[in-house]
């Protein structure tokens, strides 16, 4: 809760510098360092921000594709176990047959 408190201090403080700086920018045609460096640290958390809400779709996105990904693992997972179950019972079966055979034969 402080880090956010803190964070929307500084944004105001960046806004009311960023205005102070289009307003000299305007006035007098120039930039002085005291207020372009305000200026560029709120183009930096802007950007910064775009970065943020960029990677939050891309994690969703990641989210519902290894999702999905699961899912099929689990039906490969569901069909590897009846074909083992049919292969154990083919087997069990034959040498059923091959048992048979012998005490027949």
């Amino acid at each position: 809760m402080l880090e956010k408190d803190a964070m929307n201090i500084l944004m105001k403080f960046l806004d009311k510098k960023v205005r102070e700086a289009e307003d000299e920018v305007t006035q007098r045609g120039t930039l002085s360092d005291d207020k372009a460096i305000p200026l560029i640290l709120k183009t930096q958390f802007n950007h910064i921000a775009h970065l943020e809400a960029d990677i939050g779709g891309l994690r969703e996105t990641m989210d519902r594709r290894f999702e999905q990904v699961d899912k099929r693992f689990e039906l490969v997972d569901a069909r590897f176990s009846r074909l083992e179950r049919n292969l154990f019972g083919g087997f069990a079966f034959l040498g059923f047959l091959i048992t048979f055979y012998r005490f027949v034969h």
